[in-house]
């Protein structure tokens, strides 16, 4: 079965979660990162957005925009950085719901077509629920390349509601009130050039009529905000204080209270970096410990302090060797594999640890999430899989005939509802030792926080939280892990009576699989059914756009093919996309986002 056997993929690609990391067991359920809804207003120390609730942005930094077209289209099997797989990846995945993408000034002051491409990828994030953090790259000290920037780029956006701008300074200093009032009013250095300030920034982002938050940064090192006092703060109502906790320097609660935490109390702030500099052998990395549970516990400490005093962040870097390792199967770095600092394999990072605190996640036990997106949020009578220590006596399969099995060798699974009422899931497939189990979400279950239990024959169990809805939609793919050739039938029927059918991929080999070209004409009406789960009870007035492109696809009907979960989204391929190639595919659901797949209109 296409959509429940061997996922190895899939599970493969979200495996980072079970880790070797010392862990507390958390039992609270999963922290749910709400969409943009701005504009957004500051009222003393929180963000509040359009609905009045208090919004904290938690992301990650992107690579600098390039023209580079390899960053977004990708290359050799890879996906684009900012393509739509990854930016649904990171919303969905990791359960973020920002992204801060750097921005170089020269190249925005000078070249149209580079302003074209930064908007490009703003517009793309945000159709993909993830707010923006435009921030200038930190080597721009001239005065003129920043005081033409900063007007320029807030003109460019003073419209979108979901886009913050973060004023970089690259200045040091030792907060004296000397130096906070050179950051705060400009002024030359000792080397001769000329800093506006910071005032002049936010006052040039202003003038140009944009009125969304700010971000400012202080200065690169020292004790981070420890000297502004309230006479050097910004007399902005929309201002966010952005910090950078040193390891070397930011160890105990006190440190962070002293450093940045005290400010936390009066006015937002938001944390960015705190990767380790694993790769060199540096300060910063021998601060950050050689013992992987170390490491972790200083991590974890940093992110509940943040909880606590509701500081956003934006904790690392969304590139190879930092958050992942390659951007095919975004396979997530850890910190169980152990490092040298100087020497550090590619795989080591802070992306698990941030997925788990996301998550509420233990990272030693069970897992659950919708498939094939890899949420946390899961639908009811959908197909779901759940990872970790299975343990089951063997990998096996559900009959193709019959009724689905409640268990498979010696596991079951039960599903316990915001109601407090269990039921046992009917069992797609298993696997021993680790690996992971498909089953159905109770179709009856009522929505809202859940938990999902792994039953052994000894009388054993693993737990996972989940929130279960009436939909969370997701396209099968043919590679089975939620990306690449979408799973759909290609229906023609031509002028003279003749219809055709046949598969919209079509492959070599078990992982040798891609899309196929659609032969759009004028003499023949094309239409697709897509194969997915998680959205048949989305309701008779159900709202479903589904998107290739730029382009929204009329729906043609939609609903259950089955009672295993599969459901169906059937559409209209309008010959004006002939030519157009291999495209992204996604659905939208009751407004819940299904992943991205890809699919492919050709011309005859």
């Amino acid at each position: 079965m296409l959509h429940c056997g061997k996922c190895w993929k899939f599970a493969a690609a979200l495996c980072c979660f079970v880790s070797l990391l010392r862990g507390a067991t958390r039992n609270s359920p999963p922290r749910v990162t709400p969409a943009p809804a701005g504009p957004y207003h500051v009222i003393g120390n929180r963000i509040l957005d359009a609905t009045g609730h208090e919004y904290l942005a938690v992301g990650t930094v992107l690579p600098e925009a390039t023209l580079d077209i390899s960053q977004i289209n990708g290359e050799g099997g890879q996906f684009g950085v900012y393509s739509p797989s990854s930016f649904i990846t990171i919303r969905q995945r990791l359960n973020m719901n920002a992204v801060r993408l750097p921005v170089n000034v020269a190249l925005y002051n000078e070249r149209a077509e580079y302003r074209a491409r930064v908007r490009a990828i703003v517009q793309r994030a945000n159709q993909f629920e993830l707010l923006t953090i435009i921030a200038a790259d930190p080597g721009s000290h001239v005065s003129e390349e920043l005081l033409n920037f900063w007007p320029l780029c807030a003109s460019d956006f003073k419209n979108n509601p979901n886009v913050f701008f973060a004023l970089a300074t690259a200045l040091k200093g030792a907060d004296s009130a000397f130096d906070w009032r050179f950051w705060l009013f400009g002024g030359n250095n000792a080397h001769g050039w000329r800093f506006p300030g910071v005032q002049a920034l936010v006052s040039a982002i202003r003038g140009a009529g944009a009125a969304q938050p700010i971000v400012v940064a202080g200065f690169e090192d020292g004790g981070l905000w420890s000297g502004l006092t309230p006479e050097f703060q910004l007399r902005d109502p929309n201002i966010i204080y952005e910090v950078t906790p040193r390891y070397q320097i930011t160890h105990t609660d006190e440190d962070r209270r002293v450093q940045f935490g005290f400010l936390a109390d009066r006015a937002p702030v938001l944390a960015n970096d705190l990767d380790p500099q694993l790769d060199m052998n540096s300060a910063e990395c021998h601060a950050f410990g050689s013992d992987p549970a170390d490491a972790t516990k200083l991590l974890e400490d940093n992110l509940d302090y943040f909880d606590t005093h509701h500081i956003s962040w934006t904790l690392s870097a969304f590139r190879r060797g930092r958050m992942l390792s390659e951007y095919r199967m975004f396979n997530w770095s850890k910190l169980d594999d152990g490092w040298t600092c100087g020497v550090s394999p590619a795989s080591s990072g802070i992306a698990t640890v941030l997925l788990t605190h996301l998550r509420n996640a233990d990272p030693h036990g069970l897992i659950a999430v919708s498939s094939p997106r890899g949420s946390m949020v899961i639908a009811r009578g959908a197909v779901s899989n759940a990872y970790g220590q299975v343990l089951a006596e063997r990998e096996i399969a559900a009959p193709n005939a019959g009724p689905l099995p409640f268990r498979l060798g010696n596991v079951s699974v039960q599903v316990t509802d915001s109601r407090g009422v269990t039921r046992p899931a009917a069992l797609l497939a298993t696997a021993f030792g680790w690996g992971q189990i498909t089953f159905l979400v109770p179709a009856n279950s009522a929505t809202g926080p859940a938990d999902v239990a792994l039953v052994r024959s000894d009388g054993s169990s693993s737990h996972s939280k989940v929130i279960i809805a009436d939909v969370a939609p997701g396209l099968w793919t043919v590679t089975q892990d939620g990306r690449g050739p979408v799973v759909g039938r290609v229906t023609q029927r031509f002028a003279n009576g003749v219809s055709k059918t046949y598969p919209a991929w079509e492959c070599a080999g078990e992982y040798d699989c891609h899309t196929i070209p659609i032969a759009l004409s004028e003499q023949s009406v094309t239409t697709v059914r897509l194969e997915g789960t998680g959205f048949r009870y989305a309701g008779a007035n159900a709202e479903i756009h589904v998107t290739l492109g730029d382009h929204s696809l009329r729906t043609l009907s939609f609903g259950a093919l089955s009672n295993t979960g599969r459901d169906q989204v059937t559409v209209e391929l309008p010959n004006e996309l002939r030519g157009m190639g291999e495209t992204d595919l996604f659905v939208t659901v009751n407004g819940a986002l299904s992943n991205v797949a890809r699919i492919n209109c050709g011309s005859q």
